[in-house]
């Protein structure tokens, strides 16, 4: 896993945050995360959950720490506009912006509630460095927030978080796999507000187009070790939230603990 997919894993979580339909929350919910890698803070992210009975909206902001922050400077803004239909998110809009390495980069994606997705990248990909995604692969895909929080109503609900769902983020297309493994008693730590028993969910991803290239030739599709994701209640009237993330990346192994979950009066 790379430090993009240690972002991954946070919208992932951020998008599992949401709730089913049946749960309208009276009041916006922020949640804090802090992520380390190889023992050292490497990102900090806030998730801004509004929900009503038939539509939600859920920010996600995020930027690199430390050492990597220096190295690596990076930060992301995402945010989901979408309808609620029959436990199911139905997304209006997606955008996207942030900066790599001090380069600004936008996704913006608008969707017609027919399958048909209309993206606006910017700046384009050079084909060079990584594929096109083929237009034939992007209708009846959701973006990323959207995608689990179709997942997320099956925890709510209490048939777990197991099922595939077609993503395409407007740079990639790719399936993101939940599987259920049970559950879990997490132990108190100085890290995370939480403990206690939680949903423990597997996250794995299959990129099907839009990958990188290296020396001018396409590397073969790397295999991703599974992310584990643990959700459970921490705030009344919303079902389960992230809690913690667990995985591996090329600086060590990854932690995402919840820091904060507070009220947002409307």
């Amino acid at each position: 896993m790379s430090l993009r997919s240690v972002n991954a894993g946070v919208i992932v979580g951020g998008a599992l945050a949401l709730c089913a339909p049946a749960a309208s929350a009276a009041e916006k919910v922020r949640l804090g995360y802090a992520i380390y890698a190889g023992g050292f803070e490497v990102l900090q992210a806030s998730i801004l959950l509004d929900i009503g009975r038939d539509d939600y909206e859920v920010e996600v902001s995020a930027e690199t720490q430390g050492l990597i922050g220096t190295f690596f400077p990076w930060q992301n803004l995402s945010r989901s506009v979408g309808l609620l239909r029959d436990g199911e998110a139905a997304p209006r809009s997606h955008r996207q912006s942030g900066t790599w390495r001090g380069r600004e980069r936008a996704v913006s994606l608008d969707y017609d509630g027919s399958g048909r997705v209309v993206a606006d990248v910017r700046p384009p990909d050079d084909p060079s460095e990584r594929d096109p995604v083929p237009p034939e692969m992007v209708p009846g895909t959701t973006d990323p927030l959207s995608a689990v929080l179709s997942v997320a109503t099956g925890v709510a609900s209490g048939r777990g978080c197991t099922g595939t769902v077609p993503v395409f983020d407007g740079r990639r297309r790719y399936d993101l796999n939940f599987r259920t493994l049970g559950d879990r008693q997490l132990a108190p730590n100085r890290y995370s507000v939480f403990s206690g028993p939680a949903v423990h969910c597997e996250v794995t991803s299959t990129v099907l187009a839009g990958q990188w290239k290296r020396d001018g030739a396409v590397t073969e599709q790397e295999r991703r070790a599974p992310i584990s994701l643990m959700l459970a209640p921490v705030v009344e009237g919303l079902p389960p939230v992230p809690v913690r993330l667990e995985g591996e990346s090329r600086f060590g192994d990854v932690v995402m603990h919840l820091t904060s979950a507070d009220a947002v009066p409307r």
